[in-house]
């Protein structure tokens, strides 16, 4: 099957989704899950200290043969790049909301470009393969854990990009899971209902998102807890990525 590219803009808005192999669970406990996000932050936003951490202790625990020590130069290195919008971890899948903001980017010595890469799959290469060593460590297996390549879909319209965010934030509640997206711990609905509570290293950008709510984090909860009209739904799945949307 060819390998459908899509073209990565500057502040261009992506909705990004895989799952598991065969649709097997990628997250069968709490610390599988806080994994996934202590990985998001190392990538997106980079540790200071073990304690920022959301778990204790997370960095160099030598029991993981994929440690934050082993991979110095990726704590932070997409901070540059990207923002992550919005994100959602369910048990055989994930999804994210990303915006690009450097679609290409160079690693230079002395002054001289050495390597280049597409920040979007560098990102997701890095996430997927530390994330799968430690998940096969602690579930005591080995080989795959996601199915294939990641997939995405551009979202060209802010109106749209509100639309896929409800979808992201709502996926608890429509598999059943939970009654209200808040009672679901493993996105990051919180960071824009409760952004109070939360640290100001914060994976998460909400800027984009609270600008079409005049930063009211109630006015956002109002949106994602209201009736999808039709219109919308049939909206959000012109974006609900598939295995036919698929990037190396």
């Amino acid at each position: 099957m060819p390998i459908h590219r899509p073209e990565y803009f500057e502040h261009g808005v992506y909705h990004i989704y895989n799952r598991g192999v065969a649709k097997m669970p990628t997250f069968l406990c709490t610390d599988d899950y806080r994994d996934f996000q202590d990985i998001l932050r190392y990538l997106l936003i980079g540790f200071l200290t073990q304690k920022d951490a959301i778990l204790p202790l997370p960095i160099n625990n030598s029991n993981l043969p994929v440690t934050y020590k082993a991979d110095p130069l990726s704590n932070g290195l997409f901070r540059p790049l990207l923002d992550l919008i919005a994100y959602c971890l369910m048990p055989n899948h994930f999804h994210l909301l990303i915006q690009i903001k450097v679609p290409i980017a160079e690693i230079k010595q002395d002054g001289r470009r050495i390597a280049s890469f597409w920040s979007v799959s560098e990102f997701m290469r890095r996430l997927c393969i530390t994330y799968s060593h430690k998940f096969n460590r602690r579930s005591k297996r080995e080989g795959v854990v996601f199915q294939g390549r990641f997939k995405i879909k551009h979202i060209p319209k802010d109106s749209d990009v509100l639309q896929v965010s409800r979808y992201i934030h709502m996926n608890p509640v429509i598999a059943g899971l939970v009654t209200k997206p808040e009672q679901w711990l493993f996105s990051d609905y919180h960071a824009y209902i409760l952004p109070q509570d939360l640290p100001s290293h914060s994976v998460t950008n909400t800027d984009l998102l609270l600008s079409f709510f005049n930063r009211s984090s109630q006015r956002y909860k109002e949106f994602v807890d209201g009736v999808i009209s039709e219109q919308e739904g049939k909206i959000v799945g012109k974006y609900i990525v598939d295995q036919d949307q698929e990037q190396a």
